[in-house]
């Protein structure tokens, strides 16, 4: 009879054990679902609808987006890009990724950086798909015509970051939009913070400067943009 009762008792520790540790299991588990959905909540650039692999393609450019833009309109209604707009725009990124290579000269007592047409062709061919971008040599305001190049005498300094939160297709025209926010992070935040944000969207809404609107045709070049 004891031998019985002892098998019982320690059937039943068992058993509380064996439920005990599910239970406890299963409860941690919630927390930290309920943990990842809360942050996920918590970050404003969760939200939107761009797949990971169109954020990630558009992330791969962002900070070339991010300088190509700088000295360009601020524009409320979708705007096609002008020829001096996507001239801006590869000058920001010709100094962003070669400004080593570039040679200072003086011009009339402007400073700056020579950059060879050549190089802004391939980059407006890069962004926009146009390979030489017709312009007025007499009237755009970065053109020498004694040095037979552009002098770029503008500094880039990155205040912002381009983060994208969603993306629609237009069927008919095959146009594709990315709506990215462009958020303010200081610079004496942690490494790790800053990071987060401009690469996993772990930002507050109130980081958010503007979002901007690209529009991109259906070989993937941009065409317009809209600050919204």
């Amino acid at each position: 009879m004891k031998k019985v009762v002892i098998i019982l008792i320690v059937a039943i520790l068992i058993i509380g054990i064996i439920v005990g540790t599910l239970f406890f299991r299963g409860s941690k588990k919630n927390n930290v679902e309920s943990t990842n959905q809360t942050n996920s909540e918590e970050y404003y650039g969760n939200r939107g609808n761009i797949s990971q692999v169109e954020k990630v393609k558009f992330l791969s450019q962002n900070d070339e987006y991010l300088v190509g833009m700088m000295g360009l309109p601020v524009v409320k209604e979708v705007t096609a890009f002008t020829n001096d707009d996507m001239i801006r725009f590869a000058l920001n990124v010709a100094v962003e990724r070669y400004s080593e290579m570039f040679q200072e000269k003086t011009v009339s007592g402007t400073k700056g950086l020579l950059i060879d047409v050549s190089v802004v062709n391939k980059i407006t061919n890069e962004f926009f798909g146009i390979q030489e971008v017709d312009f007025d040599k007499q009237q755009n305001e970065y053109y020498s015509r004694s040095l037979k190049g552009f002098l770029f005498d503008e500094e880039i300094q990155k205040t912002l970051y381009y983060y994208p939160i969603s993306m629609e297709k237009n069927e008919e025209s095959g146009n594709t939009e990315i709506t990215a926010d462009a958020i303010f992070i200081t610079d004496d935040q942690d490494k790790n913070v800053i990071e987060s944000a401009k690469y996993e969207g772990k930002y507050k809404k109130d980081s958010v400067d503007n979002t901007i609107k690209f529009i991109f045709n259906n070989e993937g070049k941009l065409i317009s943009y809209q600050y919204q």
